[in-house]
C-alpha cells in the first residue's frame, strides 16, 4: 500500500503565542514533523523527554495538510493555556489557562502550562484520508475507514531549585541544616544558631541540594578560606577572630534547545560562625609547597608554607630558616634571600632561594627562630624538615576532557574524544550480555569533577584482537615539548577484581610504546593513582590508549569493574 507524507510542524518553545487559526490549502497529505525544543529532529531525537521548568510553558501547532480531524490529550498536572498570553506574560501563566478545556484541545495551535514535576506527555492524534507515517510510526487504519497517526512529546519537567545544605564542626560534631523550608537571609540573623570555634579551626560545608536537580553552585564563606568554592563539600578555616555568615547559590544550566532555561536561587546557611582566639600552638599547617616563578629557567626559587593563624608582618629573619635539596649524590642546603608574610593569604609566609629547586628534588624545610607571631601574640614554633611538595606542571590541564566531564552521544566512544576498539565497528564484541559497553562514561564515582570512566567486561575477553580499550589523541595535541614526563591517572578497583596488568599509552614515531602497568591496588574501594615515565624527543604523535589484554592476564577470570580518572602529563625536570 502507497504511503504519503504529513506535515506535521511543531513548535516548542518560549516564544509569543497568539497564532491565527491555519487554512488547510489542500488534501495533500506529506509527513514532517519539525519543533524547535529538538534541534535535530529524527525517529531517535523524537523519543527522547523534552526539558522544561514547572510552571513554565511549551507551544506546539500542527500544520498538517490532508487532516480530516485532530485532538490533543495532555496528562494530569498540566493544562492547556488560551491564546492571548505573550512572551511579557510568561511570569503569571496561571491567570492564562483555559476553564472550559479538560486534559483534550482540538486546535490547530495549543499552548501547555505544565504544573507538576516529572515526567509527561502531549499526544496529538490526526486522522486522514490516507495512510501516512512519520518517523517509522504508521497510521492505524480505524472503523471508520480513516487512518489515524499518533504523535507523542515526551517531557521532563523540572521542579524549582530549592537549595538545602548543612555545616558540620568536625571537633564537636554540632551541624546545622539548612532545610528546604527555609529561606534564611543574612540580613536578619535573629534566628540562626551560633556555631563558636578558636581561630584556626574548620568547618565542612555540604551542599545536600537534589530538588530542582541542580547542576552547579557556588559558596561565599565570609572570613573563611577559600572565599568561595564550587564543590559539593567544602572544608573552610577561620583564622581572623569575628563573627562571619555563609552563603550558598545553587544554579542550573539550560537544557534542551533552550527549552529548560538557566535558574538560580541562593540562600544563606542559618549559622552565625563565631571565631575566638586560639588556645592552640602556632605551628605549621600541611606541607610546605614549591611555587612557580616567572623566569624561565628550569625549577622555581619559590617556596611557601601555610601556617594555623594570621601572621604579623615581618622583615628579614631569613636565617631562621634553612632549606636541604637532595637529588640521588647531590645533597646542598640552598639560601634563603627572601622571607615575607604573602600579600595575597595572612596565613601563609612566602621564601626565595638564591637558587632553583626541581620538581625531581626532595626538599626539607627547616625553621628555627621566635620572632614570627599571630596577630594574637601566639609564637610560630620551630619546626624540622618540612616535606616541601614538587611543583608538578601538568601539560593536559588545559586538554580537552582529561577527567571525562563531557559526555558523548555516539555509541562507539566512551567518552568525548575517546573511542573505542572495534573491530569493523562491531559493537558487540564489545557489549556486556546486559547491554552495556565494555567502557563508558559514568558519574557513579569520581576522582576529579563529577565523571570518570567506568571499565565493566569480563576476562578472558572474547573479542577477536583478544584486547580491549579507549584510545584518544590529548596528549598529541597538547604540544609537550622535549624533555621527560610521567603519565599519571587515578584508579577506583571495585571488589572482586584480580586483574594484574593495565597496558596505557601506546604511541607513533616520537611517542612512548605501550607498557604494561601493574595494578599493584593498594586498597579495594578507593582511589589510588597509577603512573608511568616516557620522554619525548621531538614531535609527540600518536594517541593515548588504554588497553586491557588478555595476554597481561593470564589465569584471570571474571568480571572486572573499575574506574579511571584525572589523566595528568606531569613534567619531570633532571639534574
Amino acid at each position: 500500500m502507497k504511503k504519503y507524507n504529513l506535515i506535521l510542524l511543531l513548535f516548542v518553545a518560549l516564544v509569543g503565542c497568539t497564532i491565527d487559526d491555519y487554512n488547510q490549502p489542500s488534501d495533500f497529505s506529506k509527513p514532517q514533523v519539525f519543533t524547535t525544543g529538538i534541534y535535530n529532529i529524527s525517529a531517535s531525537t523524537i523519543a527522547n523527554s523534552i526539558p522544561i521548568s514547572i510552571d513554565d510553558f511549551s507551544s506546539l501547532t500542527d500544520v498538517s495538510q490532508g487532516v480530516v480531524s485532530r485532538y490533543w490529550t495532555i496528562e494530569n498536572g498540566t493544562r492547556f493555556l488560551n491564546s492571548e498570553l505573550t512572551r511579557k506574560d510568561s511570569l503569571d501563566l496561571a491567570r492564562f489557562i483555559d476553564p472550559e478545556l479538560g486534559n483534550t484541545h482540538w486546535k490547530d495551535a495549543v499552548h501547555v502550562l505544565f504544573q507538576e514535576e516529572g515526567e509527561t506527555t502531549v499526544t496529538l492524534k490526526n486522522k486522514f484520508t490516507k495512510a501516512v507515517s512519520l518517523y517509522g510510526k504508521d497510521a492505524v487504519q480505524t472503523a471508520d475507514g480513516l487512518w489515524e497517526l499518533t504523535t507523542v512529546f515526551k517531557y521532563d519537567v523540572h521542579a524549582k531549585l530549592n537549595a538545602e545544605a548543612s555545616v558540620k564542626n568536625l571537633e564537636d560534631g554540632k551541624e546545622v541544616i539548612l532545610s528546604a523550608n527555609q529561606n534564611p537571609s543574612i540580613d536578619n540573623t535573629s534566628g540562626f544558631t551560633t556555631i563558636t570555634i578558636e581561630a584556626g579551626s574548620k568547618l565542612t560545608f555540604k551542599d545536600l541540594t537534589t530538588t530542582g536537580r541542580p547542576s552547579d553552585r557556588i559558596w561565599d564563606f565570609k572570613g573563611g578560606q577559600p572565599v568561595t568554592s564550587t564543590e559539593i563539600e567544602q572544608v573552610v578555616t577561620y583564622n581572623r577572630v569575628g563573627e562571619y555568615t555563609a552563603v550558598l547559590t545553587v544554579s542550573r544550566a539550560k537544557k534542551g534547545n533552550n527549552t529548560l532555561r538557566y535558574s538560580e536561587q541562593t540562600k544563606a546557611i542559618p549559622a552565625v560562625i563565631k571565631v575566638i582566639p586560639s588556645t592552640k600552638p602556632f605551628t605549621i599547617n600541611g606541607n610546605a609547597f614549591a611555587v612557580a616563578d616567572t623566569d624561565n629557567i628550569p625549577g622555581t626559587k619559590n617556596i611557601a608554607f601555610r601556617v594555623n593563624g594570621i601572621l604579623e608582618s615581618f622583615t628579614g629573619l631569613t636565617n631562621n630558616f634553612s632549606v636541604n635539596v637532595v637529588n640521588g649524590s647531590f645533597n646542598q642546603n640552598f639560601t634563603v634571600t627572601s622571607a615575607k608574610v604573602s600579600s595575597t593569604d595572612e596565613t601563609m609566609i612566602e621564601l626565595e632561594l638564591a637558587q632553583p629547586i626541581l620538581n625531581s628534588d626532595t626538599v626539607k624545610l627547616s625553621y628555627n627562630g621566635t620572632a614570627i607571631i599571630a596577630i594574637d601574640d601566639r609564637q610560630l614554633l620551630p619546626f624540622n624538615n618540612a616535606t616541601v611538595s614538587p611543583l608538578l606542571i601538568n601539560y593536559l590541564a588545559n586538554a580537552f576532557n582529561p577527567s571525562f566531564e563531557e559526555a558523548s552521544q555516539s555509541s562507539t566512544t566512551g567518552a568525548q574524544s575517546y573511542t573505542h576498539f572495534v573491530v569493523g565497528n562491531n559493537l558487540s564484541q564489545i557489549t556486556n550480555a546486559d547491554g552495556s559497553l565494555y567502557a563508558a562514561r559514568s558519574t557513579e564515582k569520581a576522582s576529579d569533577g563529577s565523571a570518570s570512566m567506568k571499565y565493566n567486561l569480563v576476562l578472558p575477553l572474547v573479542t577477536t584482537q583478544g584486547y580491549f580499550g579507549l584510545i584518544n589523541n590529548t596528549v598529541s595535541n597538547s604540544n609537550i615539548p622535549t624533555g621527560d614526563y610521567k603519565l599519571t591517572f587515578d584508579v577506583f578497583v571495585e571488589s572482586g577484581n584480580f586483574m594484574g596488568i593495565f597496558n596505557a599509552m601506546q604511541g607513533a614515531s616520537s611517542s612512548p610504546s605501550g607498557v604494561g602497568i601493574p595494578f599493584n591496588t593498594p586498597a579495594i574501594g578507593e582511589w589510588f593513582t597509577l603512573e608511568r615515565t616516557f620522554s619525548v624527543n621531538g614531535t609527540l604523535g600518536g594517541n593515548v590508549v588504554f588497553n586491557v589484554r588478555n595476554a597481561d592476564n593470564s589465569g584471570v577470570t571474571g568480571r572486572q569493574v573499575f574506574y579511571i580518572d584525572n589523566l595528568k602529563v606531569l613534567k619531570i625536570e633532571t639534574r
